[in-house]
């Protein structure tokens, strides 16, 4: 009999009862109402396949209506998961801010506020005595109760340094602090992937008690005597560093195994446990069992496997199959509806290679169900095809808020007199923000930019002219206050200001130490998104080469496209009375991977009415100027001189909505 773990608050050896780098990237994403709601009307999750392959997050209602998508900062994501309460949608995605890394991490989308913060913080590292590489793969994540702590089963894959493919992946159970940027509590390693088990493969977080749920490789005697067989059986755990070597787990599936070696079709068999889930109560524990079929001599790789669907009540002991598919059917993941009457999971063609099925689904194939939790009736497709990995959330949705300009950049040749970097932004609605402004120069060298300047100092001022903050050396005034964003830069003689501003317009002067020059770059980052960071500027000297003005910003928005001016200005500025303007500027806009959105010379030989129905045409013919509807997502716009002509030219991004 299965012991009532919901009376303990931890489980000590054998089973006897015990005493009981938060870091803000981008914000105003999309927002969430907050008071709890019945199942219908609480938001599932999901995402969803395009037909070139992308992906996109989208949520709806149970029934399927009011299907919109969610945007997001990332090219890959995967794993939505929900919050208990309904406030934290959590992805595994690629760092922006890591471009070249191939680690993934867990970012939160606040549902109160918009912001997304990361929760987790792992890399690429290097082992160079083994000469392998280390990535960290974090799919399978659960937010404890009350949101301070995240657990996570992630996938430590380690790779020849001259091949990407896989030699072995090791799951590794692990417990991170919000708001702590320290190393995770280690709670347990699993056995080494073999394409058999489901070890690692989904964790959960007890409503009622401080226990995780996770599947872990074991053993099983054969039903026929001998053995023992592979299988994967779910586990409660303490959130406890070691706390399965310590005896601090008790096994609460008991999935079979058996084997005939003898006789003219010999076969091994065995069922693999994974993807817990906790019901709302925290009475029932559902979970998908796979079972394995290998049938020795007549067939050279494993049968198709046959998966299904049980309830575990962790009071009485009862294990319950729900539904049962055909073999040959995969699922990936598996949530509670939140009143506990339904269940909501993903069915696809399961994925095959020459040596056998694999642990994963065909991905165009993948379609979204509901079934209900007490006797598996109700069946009932809700999304498909390419539509998986589901979640439900507690909380409904209000209309998509406005789009949002995030993070923004801008590289340039920093001079001296009137040719310093210049950027400018504003910040509008009525709520104050809290931004850091960063001036770099070493590390644009040490990331292989040619004459990086050597030792930027960084003023900013307020619409009146007014100066509000200084900085050369960043660990010289605010170090804890940078050091708490996240955003320090990386070497010490580089500047940042972080601040909290009131709505205006803003402006950042970027110079070199004594008088000095080279290559700069000048940054804003949102950290709160309580306000809303908007039009954008900068003004600098534009050379040629790698000396060109590269501005850097991102979209944000729930799936509306943004309408955004672009504007190369130059003459005007010498109108203006700037000695050395750029005289005739051209413009490109780049997308997050590279590709050509948009290019202009001269802005009334393109887009003229479009640009004058803004009001915000350039005021000379030789300007450049583009105006362009944006998904969610980071860009670039590139600023030349027409002919290799240098001269003083201003970047600016408008967001119209």
């Amino acid at each position: 009999m299965i012991s009532n773990h919901l009376a303990d608050t931890s489980l000590g050896r054998a089973g006897n009862p015990r005493p009981a780098r938060l870091r803000v990237l981008l914000a105003l994403l999309f927002l969430f109402a907050s008071a709890a709601i019945s199942s219908l009307h609480a938001q599932i999750g999901y995402v969803q396949q395009q037909a070139d392959g992308s992906l996109q997050l989208h949520r709806m209602n149970a029934d399927g209506t009011n299907d919109l998508q969610i945007g997001l900062p990332f090219t890959t994501f995967a794993f939505p998961t929900f919050s208990r309460d309904g406030t934290q949608l959590a992805v595994t995605a690629l760092d922006p801010a890591l471009p070249i890394e191939r680690s993934e991490n867990v970012f939160s989308l606040n549902t109160t506020n918009g912001a997304v913060n990361e929760l987790t913080f792992y890399g690429d590292l290097f082992d160079s005595v083994n000469g392998v590489i280390i990535y960290n793969f974090p799919f399978y994540k659960a937010f404890s109760p009350d949101n301070s702590k995240l657990a996570v089963f992630a996938y430590i894959q380690y790779a020849n340094a001259s091949d990407i493919g896989t030699q072995t992946t090791t799951p590794s159970l692990e417990v991170y602090t919000a708001g702590v940027a320290s190393a995770p509590i280690q709670v347990h390693v699993d056995k080494g992937l073999n394409g058999t088990h489901h070890g690692g493969e989904g964790v959960d977080w007890s409503p009622t008690a401080n226990l995780l749920a996770a599947p872990l490789e074991g053993t099983a005697n054969f039903q026929s005597g001998g053995g023992p067989g592979e299988i994967t059986a779910i586990h409660l755990i303490e959130p406890t560093a070691g706390a399965v070597l310590a005896g601090h787990s008790q096994q609460v599936t008991f999935p079979r195994a058996d084997s005939q070696i003898s006789g003219s079709a010999p076969f091994l068999w065995g069922e693999h446990d994974y993807q817990p889930k906790f019901s709302p109560n925290g009475v029932g524990l559902a979970y998908v069992r796979s079972f394995q079929n290998f049938f020795l001599l007549t067939k050279p790789t494993p049968e198709p496997y046959v998966e299904s669907i049980r309830i575990l009540n962790l009071v009485t002991g009862a294990d319950t199959q729900v539904i049962q598919f055909a073999p040959g059917l995969y699922i990936t993941s598996l949530d509670w509806s939140p009143d506990g009457n339904q269940l909501i999971f993903d069915l696809g063609v399961q994925s095959t290679v020459p040596l056998g099925p694999l642990h994963s689904a065909v991905p165009e194939t993948n379609e979204v169900y509901i079934v209900n939790s007490a006797d598996g009736s109700g069946l009932t497709k809700v999304r498909g095809p390419g539509a998986s990995t589901p979640a439900w959330s507690r909380t409904a949705l209000p209309p998509p808020l406005a789009p949002n300009l995030g993070n923004i950049s801008t590289r340039l040749g920093v001079g001296s007199g009137d040719n310093v970097l210049i950027g400018g932004f504003i910040i509008t609605g009525s709520g104050d923000k809290n931004v850091i402004v960063r001036a770099l120069g070493p590390s644009l060298g040490a990331a292989g930019v040619t004459g990086a300047m050597p030792d930027p100092t960084l003023e900013l001022h307020d619409s009146t002219g007014a100066l509000i903050a200084s900085n050369d050396n960043w660990k010289q005034t605010q170090k804890t206050d940078l050091e708490a964003t996240g955003l320090q830069p990386t070497n010490d003689l580089e500047s940042a200001i972080v601040r909290r501003l009131t709505p205006g317009s803003y402006t950042a002067i970027v110079r070199g130490k004594g008088a000095a020059t080279g290559v700069g770059l000048v940054e804003a980052y949102d950290l709160d998104g309580l306000g809303k960071l908007a039009n954008i500027s900068t003004r600098g000297l534009v050379q040629t080469d790698d000396n060109v003005m590269i501005g850097g910003f991102i979209v944000l928005n729930t799936g509306v496209p943004t309408e955004v001016v672009v504007r190369a200005i130059g003459p005007s500025l010498g109108t203006a009375g700037v000695t050395g303007a750029l005289a005739d500027p051209t413009l490109e806009l780049h997308d997050q991977n590279g590709g050509l959105v948009a290019s202009n010379d001269n802005w009334m030989e393109s887009q003229k009415k479009d640009l004058e129905a803004t009001g915000l045409q350039p005021t000379n013919d030789l300007e450049s100027a583009i105006v362009q509807d944006l998904n969610t997502g980071a860009y670039t716009a590139i600023v030349r001189g027409k002919n290799n002509s240098t001269g003083v030219g201003l970047i600016e991004v408008y967001n119209l909505q």
